[in-house]
């Protein structure tokens, strides 16, 4: 049986998630590192600027992808709220990541002013290389560890509707088998009825026509379920 659609939606969703916050994690690094570089000029490169700015705003575009969803970056509202389901991207996760964002903006500030605070810099390369890095790793383990388990749930749940085809079509072709048995029967005493039986020769010709009928019905049911989806 295969997934619905929204089940594969939400499973292609939780997917996308694993890439979005390992790119996170790379771009929080990128962010620190050319924070680093522009801190120790004494007149910001623009191309340091630029390069800080463009990993800063595509961090804080995933997080905001994660919070509520962005169809640009193909996770919608329902894919974003599967991720709050899961319980890994409660204010404990969230917290960590809005301040890194919080830092960064006023690193930013200090930027264009001139002067890079010591103080935001050293919290805001601590925050990446310790809370920001294991906030971003947990998260990205959880929404693995959700998808792994969304899919096996569903294996099994195709798993036990096989079973149950399966038993139904036992079923089918063990009455298919016997109405078969019944029919002959039924033949055999029209025969020896001479001209009596002629019109019980015509139900037991009908019955048995019932019985091959299941019988490719059956057979029609196991052929699809092995059919590749």
């Amino acid at each position: 049986m295969p997934p619905s659609d929204d089940s594969a939606h939400i499973d292609a969703g939780l997917g996308l998630l694993i890439n979005l916050t390992g790119k996170m994690r790379m771009l929080s690094h990128r962010t620190a590192m050319f924070a680093m570089l522009i801190a120790g000029q004494d007149r910001p490169d623009p191309g340091h600027l630029e390069r800080f700015d463009g990993a800063a705003s595509e961090f804080g575009s995933i997080y905001r992808a994660l919070c509520e969803g962005d169809e640009g970056l193909g996770v919608t509202a329902t894919v974003a709220g599967a991720l709050a389901d899961t319980g890994a991207f409660g204010q404990d996760t969230k917290a960590p990541i809005e301040r890194f964002l919080d830092l960064v903006h006023s690193l930013r500030q200090g930027f264009e002013a001139g002067s890079a605070a010591e103080a935001p810099m050293a919290r805001l390369v601590d925050l990446v290389a310790g809370d920001l890095l294991t906030t971003l790793n947990a998260l990205m383990a959880a929404v693995s560890t959700t998808l792994n388990a969304r899919i096996g749930a569903r294996r099994a749940q195709n798993e036990q509707s096989r079973a149950a085809m399966l038993r139904a079509i036992g079923s089918i072709n063990d009455v298919s088998l016997k109405v078969k048995l019944i029919s002959l029967n039924a033949s055999i005493e029209a025969a020896r009825a001479g001209p009596y039986g002629k019109s019980f020769g015509v139900i037991a010709a009908e019955i048995r026509t019932l019985s091959e009928d299941a019988a490719r019905s059956a057979k029609g049911l196991l052929e699809q379920m092995d059919r590749p989806a």
